[in-house]
């Protein structure tokens, strides 16, 4: 490929500019090391998952399900203490639409449904029985 300058090839800038993405790439610590096999075997989705994990990467729906968690133990707090019942209410309304935003964005087999009032204890267990990557 020719680098094109006013119109003209300058070809000596193309080479000094190759040479130095060339020293870049080379600087890389996994530069001439083959890929690990462990990529190309078991499940596309467990990989990602174990190597996003290592890099320190959430999904977004994982950082939902932190969030309804907390939540949802608010709101079992307030409920605890005896608080208006319309306050409580309106937070159970909020977690509702988080988890249905949740329940869009997450894999089918970590869909979880409404709270209402009387089940928010049991579903805090659910909530906290079916972590996945905290």
């Amino acid at each position: 490929m020719v680098y094109k300058k006013a119109g003209h090839a300058d070809l000596m800038d193309q080479i000094v500019s190759d040479s130095q993405l060339d020293e870049e790439i080379k600087k890389h610590p996994r530069f001439g090391k083959p890929i690990p096999s462990l990529l190309f075997s078991g499940d596309v989705y467990s990989n990602f998952l174990n190597t996003a994990s290592e890099a320190g990467y959430l999904p977004p729906f994982v950082i939902l399900q932190k969030e309804i968690r907390y939540e949802i133990s608010k709101a079992i707090t307030l409920k605890e203490l005896e608080s208006a019942e319309f306050e409580i209410m309106n937070l159970i309304d909020a977690l509702n639409e988080r988890i249905l935003k949740y329940n869009s964005i997450c894999p089918p087999k970590m869909k979880k449904g409404k709270i209402d009032f009387d089940n928010i204890e049991n579903q805090y267990k659910f909530w906290n029985k079916n972590i996945n990557i905290t």
